[in-house]
This record gives C-alpha cells, structure tokens and sequence, in this order.
C-alpha cells in the first residue's frame, strides 16, 4: 500500500488572503514526495536517503556532503522503496504541494538532472519552487501550465541523468525547494563563455537556489502549522553585501515578502542583501538616495558583515573567501550577485 506523508502549513491571511471570511479554503498541505515513510517516522537516515558510491549517509543531505565535504549538494535524495523485476526503481513521485507545472525536462541526457520536473507555488509567500529530478517517466498529461495537487503523481523515480551515469541500485530521487534568482537568465547567460546552449530557459540549474529540504520538512513536522516565509526570515544571515544598483531587482518584485521594509519614496539607489552561508539572498533592504555616498559607483558591491564562524568547514560552496586582507566574493558568490542584479 503507499503511504504518503501529509503535513499542513497554516493560512496566513495577510500573505494569502485565503482564511479571510466565511468558508475560509482547506490549509496548503505538505507531503513528502515519495512512498518511503521513515523520514515522518523520526527513523535513522540509513532508512530513506540513497547515499553516493561511498556510502556516507550524509552525502545524500543538503550543503557540503560530497567528496569529503568539499563539494556541495544542492537538495536531498530519497531512496527506492518499490522495484520491478528487473530492479529498477517504481516508486511514483508526489507534487510536494499544491502547485503549477513550470517546467519539464524530458530529455534525460541533457542535464545533469536528467528528467526533471519544477513546480511553483505561487500560493505561498514567497512562492517557491520545488524541483524533482533524475525521474524515470513523466506522469502521462502532466504539462507546463497545469495545476496540480499535493499528493498528485508527477512521475516515476528513476536514475536518468547527463553525464555520468547512476547505477541501477542507487536510483533515487533528487528533491530540492528553492527560489530563482533572474528572469532575465537568458541574458545573462548569453554573455557566458558557454559552449553548449540554454536548454532549460528559467530552469536551468544556475538560476535556481535551494534552502535544506528536511530543514524545512523538519520545521512543520516538529513545530506544528508554521507560515512558509517565516522559515526565509528564521534563516541565519551568514553575510550582507551592500549593492550599488537602482531599481527594484526581479527578485524582490517576485518574493515581496523577503524585503524588510517598503521601497523609499524616491529612487531606490541600492540595497542592502542578507544571505545564507551558501548564498540564499534571505534580506532585502532597500537604500534611498541618502545612502548614495556610501554606495560608491553604480555596480559597486561591498562586504558589510560577516558571520566568520558559519562558513567554518562549508568552502564547498565557493561563496566568500575570509583568508588575505578581508573577505571576498568568491566564483559562485561573483555569479549569484550578477544574476541578482543583471551586473556582468
């Protein structure tokens, strides 16, 4: 019999309207995006993560779990419970929640996520995505554009992916929650010195940043009804760039709820950004023209603070570097500002 865990997010009113009034509609629910059941059991990981080769059951977590803790993991992946005669994994694939297919991805060998599905959450605030890779199949019907519910099968777990190849013994399924960081991706991807072109237009694995899946499954499990936006405000700010840039970046214009306080009455001049450890932008505060001195030329970025003690043993990620004479923005930390604010 499949089991598939449920878990609710209580309606918050102001964000989405929805508990307003008589005949307020049933809570967004949360449900595990697999058959297998021991993660809401509080079972040992041994019981539902699919390691890598070398068996470290942390390897199949979030953060700096591969090759000795120095290349990072962007989701979590979930083991096979179910396999046919030939051992290949069956296991059916759930909508996390309820939601709208933004993209699909068929064609196994051009991406490292092989099959892959993106559904948004526009109901939410901020409307995260969730993304569920390496699939098998894609459910029959299901199409870009269509709604979705939580529980619904979006696909068949599998171990389809491009450029190397997963054993049949460790199919699984990659599950990551995230937001994305441009709509104008295209643009900035153009200006790349990229040999193979776009395939996944918005989707495409660069434009797209996660936060800890069971972190956050972890937090409406133990925690009871949680509003989603809370667990971004909750996240610890590792570091805070201030950023030269007018205008209001697509990002912020998507996830409102991520700025700390209104735009100012005249032109925003710059802005203020917070982010995680591995460089989700979680604060927004915008700056009006009384910051412009301190803001220095257009494009300009600084390093204001820093949480020195939080990027202890987490280099994988290739954020910020503290060694030399202070800190600096490192390869990927360079690449996520750039999409944040279309700098080239």
């Amino acid at each position: 019999m499949t089991t598939v865990m449920v878990l609710r997010i209580v309606c918050i009113a102001v964000l989405c309207g929805c508990c307003s009034g008589v005949g307020a509609v049933e809570p967004t629910r949360l449900v595990w995006p697999t058959p297998n059941a021991p993660f809401s059991e509080g079972r040992p990981l041994d019981d539902w993560v699919q390691p890598t080769a070398a068996g470290n059951v942390e390897s199949a977590l979030f953060g700096c779990v591969r090759n000795d803790g120095n290349r990072f993991h962007e989701g979590i992946d979930i083991k096979a419970t179910q396999r046919d005669r030939r051992g290949e994994a069956t296991d059916p694939i759930y909508a996390a929640m309820d939601g709208v297919v933004a993209y699909i991805n068929t064609t196994a060998w051009a991406s490292g996520y092989g099959r892959y599905v993106v559904l948004e959450h526009p109901h939410l605030e901020p409307g995260i995505h969730t993304l569920y890779a390496h699939l098998r199949s894609v459910a029959p019907g299901l199409s870009v554009g269509r709604k979705v519910d939580a529980g619904e099968i979006i696909g068949t777990m599998g171990r389809s992916a491009g450029g190397y190849t997963i054993p049949r013994s460790r199919a699984h399924l990659h599950f990551e929650i995230g937001v994305r960081l441009t709509d104008a991706f295209q643009q900035w991807f153009d200006r790349q010195p990229f040999e193979s072109p776009n395939r996944h237009g918005l989707y495409n694995g660069m434009n797209l940043v996660g936060l800890d899946p069971v972190a956050f499954f972890r937090r409406f499990f133990q925690a009871g009804p949680v509003d989603p936006a809370q667990f971004f405000t909750d996240q610890p700010v590792a570091f805070t760039l201030m950023v030269s840039s007018r205008g209001e970046p697509d990002f912020v214009r998507r996830y409102p709820s991520l700025r700390t306080r209104e735009l100012p009455s005249e032109a925003v001049a710059g802005w203020l950004v917070g982010f995680t450890w591995y460089g989700l932008p979680v604060r927004w505060t915008p700056l009006g023209e009384e910051a412009h001195d301190a803001l220095g030329a257009p494009g300009s970025v600084a390093v204001m603070s820093v949480d020195e003690s939080t990027f202890r043993g987490r280099g994988c990620r290739e954020i910020l570097s503290l060694s030399g004479e202070g800190p600096v923005l490192e390869r990927h930390g360079t690449r996520i500002v750039q999409l944040l604010f279309g700098f080239r």
